[in-house]
């Protein structure tokens, strides 16, 4: 058990630091080929576009708040971009590059969904997936 937990430490990390290296460049380097078929695999896509449902949904007005931090209007206000990314990222007959997916995953977690903001940075950050993508 130790040694799985001591594995999945390792590969958190190099996958963190895939990561970094996949967001600092344009085209990815082909010693990082792993990494980027797990970001475009498609059960990752479908998992993140459930995700950004996931967002607009508990945005809505006609639910009480939940404890997440979501800047429920800004969401509200941006819900047809947000409802385009989140078809763009399931539609698995278009291909999406591993950088794209990364930019995403970080709106998703770090975005401006989450802070207190402008509606016109959401729209930035949603516009900028998409060209990513």
């Amino acid at each position: 058990m130790l040694k799985s937990l001591s594995t999945r430490r390792r590969l958190r990390a190099e996958r963190r630091r895939a990561d970094a290296e996949l967001l600092g460049m344009r085209l990815a380097s082909p010693r990082l080929a792993w990494r980027s078929a797990e970001l475009v695999a498609d059960d990752h896509r479908i998992e993140l576009a459930r995700a950004l449902t996931d967002a607009v949904h508990a945005a809505d007005e006609r639910l009480l708040p939940a404890a997440s931090p979501l800047d429920r209007g800004a969401v509200r206000e941006c819900r047809p971009e947000l409802l385009e990314l989140a078809s763009r990222m399931c539609d698995l007959a278009r291909p999406v590059r591993a950088r794209g997916v990364l930019v995403v995953a970080r709106l998703l977690t770090r975005g401006a969904l989450y802070t207190p903001t402008s509606v016109e940075r959401l729209r930035d950050e949603i516009d900028r997936c998409l060209a990513e993508l």
